[in-house]
């Protein structure tokens, strides 16, 4: 009796084994650097983080019974991104040998997930022969985990290289050159008109972070996986919840060439939204938001061209076109957002700011800006200093089709694609930037002390559509009826005197383009950014990149609100 007992004794605990085995499977990996547990890294430094909510990932745990994790890409708001290896791939019929799984939190609602899966399948499938389709990231596959406190959205993405942030760290001057920029724009235009003309999505949170590039040569994968094997990225020990935190790393080598960049994709429709469906609910980063969001009058595709104009600063030029507010979460002052668009632009037309619902807390009835301490000096001219001459010309044109208080005066994806910015053959030198002129330019964006009642002379007028060098007039018969019809933004006439007359300057003629996230370089140590970034405009830079870190915790607002309607509409549902 006594041999059976514990043969009995032995199986059932082989069986216990295999089971925790397959429910968590993991084979062996390297283990890097520890880093200090007192120390707040990566997810950890988001503004309500809360580790109940992240699923406790570990490097060479296979999901699914299908997904090896390798190492981890990068973090956001409510997401973790993994590179994995499909143990399914078969090498031999060309399938994705690896791919990017994203694991989200467990406090996505199932509206939420509904909602995105819809709008997923809408981009996936609307128009594959669109130019723009190649431009717009796809999922393959979703799946759910189970953690300790709920179920984590699992979605797998095809690999790309790092956002264009990162990119630009290895280019020179760490930004798009004039060249470069001519090259990217095309591909987020196309990616843009294919979201809104075929699929009717609108982004809402397009920035730097959610654009990234194709691999080029296949083979980066291998070379990238073999070294982090060899020199696995630091971690944090687990903490009281079991959780180790790994440190990022999306660094792919060499600098992208020009065919990378022009294979450029607009990724992470998280806060993406149907476009023909009435929308007043807040969208956007705030250094990002569009007048007709901070206003409430509405908003639809013309807040994605918003984002684009406004985005145009982040990678050519070193300090951002409103980066003189305060866009940390708390610190937000819309009417000192206002203001800087009101230097820009001008007044806001009349006609507009009737349809506006919050128009009276910033506007009196006469349309008069009630905080003018907040119009400083600021215009299109002076935020640009590494272009010169007629290309500087031709850039500001670009940037004022986009950057308009009127959201049907703005150009169309479409449009902007023949601007002749883009389409110009001649070639333009692009200076290089110095010491000096980056010292100008710190100069010249300090915000200014003095108090400036009314509107400066060098304020930048409205310019519409009549005022383009291909002169394309204002229709709104190319909207869409029901866009018009629920969108009053859209819908209102735009022949008022304000927008017909306030054109100055000479047009221009055809004959004339957050989560914050921690990388490491293809080295087995990280890096100090003193060590990493020697040239002189490193202050700048730095500065730069800590504006940019903040607008993207400015999001958390928006998700916790989708997040909150999500569980009280589910709560309700039960109740019922």
């Amino acid at each position: 009796m006594r041999p059976n007992l514990l043969k009995r004794a032995h199986s059932h605990n082989k069986q216990t084994l295999n089971n925790l085995l397959h429910s968590r499977n993991t084979s062996p990996h390297p283990q890097g650097d520890t880093i200090s547990g007192h120390k707040q890294i990566e997810e950890e430094t988001l503004p309500k983080y809360n580790p109940d909510h992240w699923y406790p990932v570990r490097l060479g745990e296979v999901l699914d019974h299908r997904y090896e994790i390798v190492v981890k890409l990068g973090f956001g708001m409510t997401a973790t991104v993994w590179l994995a290896r499909d143990l399914q791939a078969d090498a031999n019929a060309g399938n994705r040998k690896y791919v990017t799984i994203k694991i989200n939190v467990n406090t996505l609602g199932e509206d939420f997930q509904k909602g995105r899966r819809e709008i997923a399948q809408k981009l996936f499938s609307a128009n594959p022969k669109h130019p723009g389709y190649a431009h717009v990231r796809f999922m393959l596959d979703t799946f759910k985990l189970k953690g300790r406190h709920g179920d984590h959205l699992c979605i797998v993405y095809d690999v790309l290289r790092e956002p264009i942030d990162l990119c630009m760290e290895k280019f020179p001057g760490r930004r798009f050159s004039c060249g470069k920029l001519r090259v990217l724009l095309p591909a987020l235009l196309q990616g843009l008109d294919y979201m809104h003309s075929e699929c009717h999505v609108v982004h809402t949170d397009l920035k730097a972070d959610n654009i990234m590039m194709g691999l080029g040569d296949p083979n980066i994968l291998d070379h990238f996986v073999q070294h982090q094997f060899e020199h696995p990225a630091p971690r944090k020990a687990p903490d009281s919840h079991g959780r180790v935190i790994y440190t990022s790393c999306s660094d792919f080598g060499e600098p992208p060439n020009e065919a990378v960049i022009a294979s450029a994709k607009i990724t992470d429709i998280g806060l993406a939204a149907w476009g023909d469906e009435k929308n007043t609910k807040p969208i956007q980063s705030n250094a990002f938001m569009a007048p007709e969001v901070i206003l409430q009058a509405g908003w639809s595709y013309p807040a994605d061209i918003w984002n684009l104009g406004v985005m145009l600063w982040d990678l050519f030029e070193h300090f951002g076109l409103f980066d003189r507010i305060d866009t940390k979460p708390g610190h937000y002052h819309p009417e000192q957002h206002l203001g800087l668009m009101i230097a820009l632009l001008g007044p806001p037309p009349k006609d507009f700011l009737k349809r506006c619902t919050k128009a009276p807390v910033y506007f009196d009835a006469d349309g008069q800006f009630k905080f003018p301490e907040h119009v400083d000096d600021h215009s299109f001219e002076s935020s640009i200093v590494r272009l010169r001459g007629e290309e500087k010309e031709l850039f500001i044109d670009f940037a004022k089709k986009m950057i308009t208080w009127v959201p049907e005066e703005r150009w169309t994806a479409k449009q902007l694609l023949e601007h002749p910015f883009l389409t110009k053959e001649r070639e333009f030198p692009t200076p290089s930037l110095s010491r000096a002129s980056t010292a100008s330019m710190s100069s010249s964006m300090i915000p200014s002390r003095a108090v400036t009642p009314g509107i400066p002379a060098s304020g930048s007028p409205v310019t519409g559509p009549n005022s383009s060098p291909k002169s394309l007039p204002h229709n709104t018969s190319l909207l869409p009826p029901r866009l018009l019809e629920l969108v009053p933004s859209l819908a209102s006439t735009t022949d008022s005197a304000e927008t017909k007359t306030e054109k100055t300057e000479k047009p221009l003629t055809n004959d004339e383009r957050s989560t914050s996230r921690t990388s490491l370089s293809l080295r087995p140590k990280m890096e100090s950014l003193a060590e990493s970034h020697n040239e002189p405009d490193v202050e700048v830079h730095s500065s730069k990149r800590l504006s940019v870190n903040s607008a993207n915790k400015c999001s958390q607002d928006i998700i916790d609100a989708i997040l909150s309607k999500g569980k009280n509409h589910h709560v309700a549902s039960e109740a019922k």
